[in-house]
């Protein structure tokens, strides 16, 4: 029975080549963009995950709070690890870490800038875990200046060498290698090439104290420790040892744990060392996945009940001679599902092929082998079943349910049932994909508002070199600027701590003379006096720093707009002359100037209060105005008077509205995923909308025939065909621009900075799913319009 099943659906696959190529097209498809999602979604669930004993692992943070604020931090106290080990049993091992800035490494002839150098401690390789290929991880960190380096850096540095015992240059300081491990994985929010040791730092002991937020911390529990429990007992750890300090400050500091695997999507906190993943995407994705299957199905459903009428007289000789009616129904729901299965197997194929197009535009190294796991394997089968299924179920019942006496005469005509229940199917389909084009818009709306929007400061044409490796411009910075600007090219210099979308040191600054709820915590920014006018940064109170005041060197502050309200003072003006106290280095200077708030983060983040110094010896970047006429001269003459400077360094550069742009480059590639799938969702109901305009055209054929014998016009037929499809197009419309409203409004209340929503979003993905629907059915209405009257009068 089942053999001939297989026959019949085969047969009928090989006879309705169209609608069988339009269903199993719609259906690969639509498993694709699913398995495609699957993978983006599996590997953003599988961050940290790879630890040994991971839920044993956590990272330790803190939230230092007073009476006008509380901020979270990812790095810590020194103190912490130690006094943990020390103090609590439950705590098997704990480690700190320190990732850095760019490190210049260097061996014989060949050196390089490398991002990923960070000092850790030896129990940092008994928390995480790391692949040793050479050395003993037992050891390999216990001495000053050790090393353990990634297979990626012995490979570049050491070719076919063996590099243990060897050493490697890193910031003018030799260090021995003492391990190799695999390179790190793509998914850790912890990426590593080289790892020195903790005990290598010379400033050890001035870090060394309770109020120091510079340290990662890492620690694994004991088997069978009450979380929670323990918790509670370390989230006033401090207070037995600063806790009269704190207390005068009006200071509280709490630590408390977030599980390794939870770091990359739900830690959303200052100083993360990579930037974390949104879980807000991976739930719009799975939905985008769901909806792109839905349509599929729905496709299914549509074609099949459409043709109904087609198999009718089958259905009828079949229950003539004995066929059940659940016979018939597992006869029907078999074909459904043997097409799904073929989809399956297409769509593995064509998501093989797409994984790599995918890794282009989202920058993510995703491998389709996360679909080959036997698992995963057996749930993709038990999907496509269930898809298989929920789209056959439907059709099955509409065809079993022919009577005999009716069908073998004939009297079921094409489209006579079923029609209110296609017209559902056909406007869910459209709506769905009304409301993924409106989002597609909606977010490259945002998107470009937040790379047009002014951002209080001058950011084109500006030419930026990175001061990395250890250099130093401390006592010789206006030598330096003076010598760049020997170029008519080169307008302006200026140098800075750091340049807007960079990231800004985070410190405590009390108000001198008030009482501690006055105490803050604010970001700070370090420059020259040429930096604000370079920049074109608006003063609103007071003045910028000055050349020729030398109070301004290392003795005055500026503050901008929002460190004002912060303090509570009523106007700018009211913050001129007010004495700050500085956490970074214990500086007491007066306010000299108040800036208008500029973006120094993306538009993500609110502008934060910030405060603005003059300190040479924190300046890490050189800005060059430039006139961009002649830049491939402009760039040879920075690039030999950098080699003069230090010929020992690599020249670096890049453009700061570039690099800016950068805070949005994952918001940006999602969007572009995103309008991707929407684009094949569209493309998957438009296929069922060919198959449904084709069948239609053609049960109406007779009819044509005759339309045209009484004189009705090829445009007349084309719009009496296509004017069904279009009203269930624009029903679709109504029901999706609320529906896409709600969803969208949420969405932007993700960014500080947005655009309005506007009704043009909604207009224009309206008029374009109307006039692709148009387009598609009227490809089949003017081939059946054209066609000789006299063939469509001889039809049947």
């Amino acid at each position: 029975m089942i053999k001939n099943y297989l026959k019949i659906a085969l047969r009928n696959f090989q006879k309705h080549k169209g609608y069988s190529f339009l269903n199993i097209a719609g259906f690969s498809i639509g498993m694709a963009c699913c398995l495609l999602i699957l993978i983006y979604i599996r590997h953003e669930l599988s961050y940290d995950r790879f630890h040994k004993d991971g839920d044993r692992v956590y990272r330790i943070v803190q939230d230092i709070r007073n009476q006008t604020a509380n901020r979270i931090f990812a790095p810590i106290s020194p103190m912490v690890a130690p006094t943990l080990k020390a103090d609590y049993p439950q705590v098997e091992y704990a480690a700190r870490a320190i990732p850095t800035s760019a490190r210049l490494v260097r061996r014989e002839g060949t050196f390089f800038y490398e991002d990923r150098f960070m000092y850790a401690d030896q129990e940092l390789l008994d928390v995480l875990t790391f692949q040793f290929i050479q050395g003993n991880p037992q050891e390999a960190l216990t001495r000053p200046n050790t090393l353990v380096i990634s297979q990626r850096i012995a490979h570049k540095y050491f070719g076919n060498v063996d590099p243990l015992g060897k050493t490697l240059e890193i910031n003018q300081l030799q260090y021995e290698i003492t391990g190799v491990v695999a390179d790190s994985p793509e998914n850790t929010h912890i990426r590593y090439d080289l790892i020195a040791s903790l005990k290598t730092l010379k400033d050890w002991n001035e870090m060394s104290n309770w109020y120091s937020t510079m340290f990662y911390t890492y620690l694994k529990l004991k088997p069978n420790v009450n979380v929670e429990e323990f918790s509670s007992q370390i989230i006033r750890l401090a207070d037995k040892y600063v806790g009269e300090q704190l207390e005068s400050w009006g200071t509280v500091y709490h630590y408390f744990l977030q599980p390794l695997s939870s770091i990359h999507l739900h830690s959303h906190i200052r100083y993360e060392i990579e930037s974390p993943g949104n879980p807000v995407y991976i739930t719009i994705f799975s939905f985008v996945g769901l909806f792109i299957l839905l349509i599929a199905c729905l496709n299914f459903m549509n074609l099949s009940t459409a043709r109904a009428a087609n198999r009718a007289k089958e259905v009828g000789l079949r229950k003539v001679v004995g066929a059940q009616k659940l016979q018939l129904i597992g006869q029907f729901l078999g074909e459904s599902l043997l097409v799904a299965l073929l989809s399956l197997g297409l769509a593995m194929v064509i998501a093989r092929f797409a994984v790599p197009f995918l890794n282009r535009l989202t920058g993510i190294s995703l491998s389709f082998d996360a679909l080959l796991n036997p698992v995963v394997l057996l749930s993709l089968i038990g999907g496509a079943f269930l898809a298989g299924l929920a789209a056959g179920l439907y059709p099955a019942f509409v065809l079993s349910s022919f009577r005999p006496a009716v069908t073998l005469k004939g009297i079921i005509s094409a489209g006579s049932r079923g029609l209110s229940m296609r017209t559902v199917l056909v406007v869910v389909q459209f709506s769905i994909s009304v409301v993924l084009i409106i989002g597609t818009l909606t977010m490259y709306k945002q998107f470009k508002f937040m790379k047009n929007q002014y951002l209080g400061f001058e950011k084109e044409q500006k030419l930026i070199l990175p001061l990395r490796g250890g250099i130093n411009i401390q006592e010789n910075f206006e030598a330096v600027k003076d010598m760049f600007s020997q170029h008519p090219s080169i307008a302006g210099i200026t140098v800075s701590s750091t340049v807007p979308g960079r990231g800004v040191s985070n410190f405590s600054i009390r108000l001198v003379g008030e009482d501690d709820s006055k105490n803050q915590s604010m970001f700070h920014m370090y420059f020259d006096d040429d930096f604000i006018p370079d920049y074109g940064i608006e003063m609103v109170a007071g003045r910028a720093f000055q050349k020729e005041m030398k109070t301004d060197f290392m003795g005055a502050f500026l503050i901008n707009e929002a460190a004002v309200k912060a303090f509570g003072w009523s106007s700018p003006e009211e913050a001129l002359g007010k004495r700050l106290l500085t956490g970074h280095g214990g500086r007491t200077n007066p306010v000299i100037g108040v800036t208008k708030d500029f973006h120094y983060r993306g538009l993500q983040s609110q502008v934060e209060p910030l405060v603005m110094e003059f300190l040479p010896w924190i300046f890490r970047y050189i800005t060059l105005s430039i006139d961009i006429t002649d830049l491939k001269d402009t760039l040879a003459f920075v690039r030999s008077h950098w080699k003069a400077l230090w010929p020992g360094h690599p020249f670096e550069y890049f453009f700061l509205d570039t690099d800016f742009d950068r805070q949005y480059r994952a918001d940006e590639q999602v969007g572009s995923v995103f309008g991707i799938f929407t684009l094949l969702g569209l493309v998957i109901a438009c296929l069922g909308l060919l198959g449904l305009a084709s069948f239609t055209a053609e049960s109406r054929t007779k009819e044509i025939g005759i339309r045209k014998v009484l004189g009705a016009s090829v445009g007349g037929i084309v719009l009496m065909l296509s004017r069904q499809f279009t009203k269930w197009v624009l029903l679709a419309n109504c029901i999706a621009w609320p529906v896409a409203y709600y969803f969208m409004f949420r969405w932007l209340k993700n960014f500080a900075y947005r655009a309005s929503l506007g009704i043009w979003p909604f207009v224009l993905s309206g008029a374009f799913a109307v006039l692709i629907a148009f387009l598609t059915v009227s490809y089949q209405s003017i081939k059946a319009a054209i066609s000789n009257p006299i063939d469509s009068l001889k039809y049947e």
